[in-house]
């Protein structure tokens, strides 16, 4: 049989049914200026103009993490809350990225039990933005280390989208001394392919507010095809009835 179809358009369209976790790292190499006025500053910035971007009905959470991680705020769509604690970040030592990534996972399966529906839990992504190796454990394949971790979203099917953010140049204070701090973009490029998602570069404010913008178009909103036929059959109907009224008034005029 053949069936008849309008023409369709493509539409961008507010996603309404997800999870996203945003996971920032918090060690003390985040003290470096090389960005100004420092990394953690910086981050914090887009990091608020990434939710505040973000669609309503998005369930978002937020991870950080330095030796250990701490799940500051479960998926949620009151968006200021996240936006609270991420004016609240405060820097700490060492750096637990696989620990980070296990949390949003536990913290994405805890939430999806309490509102899987007919089609099951919300499809989940994880963002998360880090400037340095992982330290603890040193292994990153170790069970807890952050690439064993980036296997298990993936099986989870929750691909992480990983930012590098800093300079080759980054220094910090610590107890007096001078400690070169550079980016580590190895390993999280890695992470990201590892479990399904995509890895960025950001070396200042403006490159990773440009990065949290092009995620949360495509974490935020998808395309779907619309019936484009329908503005179309609308002002066909005006004119119908334009006319009808038009050809109705002449005829009131005519003489009998």
């Amino acid at each position: 049989p053949i069936s008849l179809a309008g023409p369709t358009a493509e539409e961008r369209v507010p996603r309404n049914r997800a999870t996203v976790m945003l996971v920032i790292d918090v060690s003390l190499s985040m003290q470096a200026t090389d960005v100004q006025p420092n990394r953690l500053q910086a981050a914090q910035v887009a990091a608020k103009q990434f939710t505040d971007g973000l669609p309503a009905g998005i369930n978002l959470g937020l991870v950080s993490f330095a030796a250990s991680a701490t799940v500051l705020v479960s998926p949620t769509q009151d968006h200021q809350a996240v936006d609270d604690a991420i004016d609240s970040l405060k820097l700490d030592e060492a750096t637990a990225t696989g620990e980070a990534i296990a949390a949003s996972l536990q913290a994405i399966q805890n939430f999806g039990k309490t509102v899987a529906g007919p089609q099951g839990p919300p499809p989940a992504a994880i963002v998360l933005m880090s400037d340095g190796k992982e330290t603890i454990p040193q292994d990153l394949n170790d069970p807890r280390g952050a690439f064993s971790q980036a296997k298990a979203a993936k099986a989870a099917s929750v691909p992480i989208s990983t930012i590098s953010f800093g300079t080759d140049h980054g220094v910090v204070d610590i107890g007096g001394e001078q400690v070169a701090v550079p980016v580590d973009d190895g390993s999280l490029q890695t992470v990201a392919n590892l479990s399904g998602g995509a890895y960025y570069r950001a070396a200042s404010a403006d490159q990773l507010r440009a990065v949290y913008a092009s995620l949360g178009q495509q974490i935020g909103f998808e395309n779907k095809q619309s019936d484009a036929s329908r503005p179309w059959l609308v002002l066909g109907t005006l004119l119908s009835m334009m006319s009808a009224l038009g050809a109705l008034l002449i005829g009131q005029r005519l003489p009998a």
